[in-house]
């Protein structure tokens, strides 16, 4: 049976092509989910005019987001964000979050499921993120996430704590030793020792 196609079709083709198929898989697969029609001289003539004005709209939506490329170029965001000691995010940000500062950057709305990037975004650092915009038109964002100045306070304290506790556990260390390097006995141990051999 020769059927048309009224819309795109994995595997299959695309809208408006003309195929030959075996009857079962048309009556009862295609033609009942509207996947495709009888290529009749009417249905034929029908599609022509409907493929044509779907070319056009599909040629509409890639001008414009193209022209939405042009606009997130070199685009740059930064969040200041709340961090541990370590660099890590109390909660982390969203593609809401990169959707959100890019309408406020560059007042270009965008669907969150179009911005793509690895796992959540939970320490600080850089990352380049993926817009898909329509089909094979993308852009590329960088998002960088900054630790807010009291988690930088916070972070430096932690490290001058743990440098101090270094540097008492290395100066504890240093003077229980003598000059040859054995760690000293303390002064107790000596006298008690010394009396011994008086005694003796």
């Amino acid at each position: 049976m020769k059927i048309i196609l009224t819309k795109d079709f994995e595997n299959l083709g695309s809208l408006g092509d003309i195929l030959e198929v075996k009857d079962g898989y048309a009556n009862n697969f295609l033609i009942p989910r509207e996947i495709a029609v009888c290529a009749t001289k009417g249905n034929i003539k029908q599609m022509e005019i409907v493929k044509k004005s779907v070319m056009k709209k599909e040629a509409k939506n890639i001008e414009e987001a193209k022209q939405i490329a042009e606009r997130l170029e070199n685009l740059e965001l930064s969040f200041k964000v709340k961090t541990s000691s370590e660099g890590k995010l109390y909660g982390s940000v969203t593609s809401k979050d990169i959707a959100d500062r890019i309408f406020k950057e560059r007042k270009v709305e965008i669907d969150k499921k179009k911005i793509e990037f690895e796992g959540p975004l939970k320490e600080v650092g850089s990352y380049d993120v993926v817009i898909r915009l329509y089909k094979d038109v993308k852009s590329n964002v960088k998002v960088t996430l900054e630790g807010d100045s009291k988690s930088k306070e916070g972070k430096e304290k932690s490290e001058a704590e743990d440098l101090s506790k270094e540097k008492d556990e290395h100066g504890k260390d240093s003077g229980n030793k003598d000059e040859t390097g054995d760690i000293k006995e303390p002064a107790k141990e000596k006298d008690v020792k010394a009396k011994k051999k008086s005694k003796s």
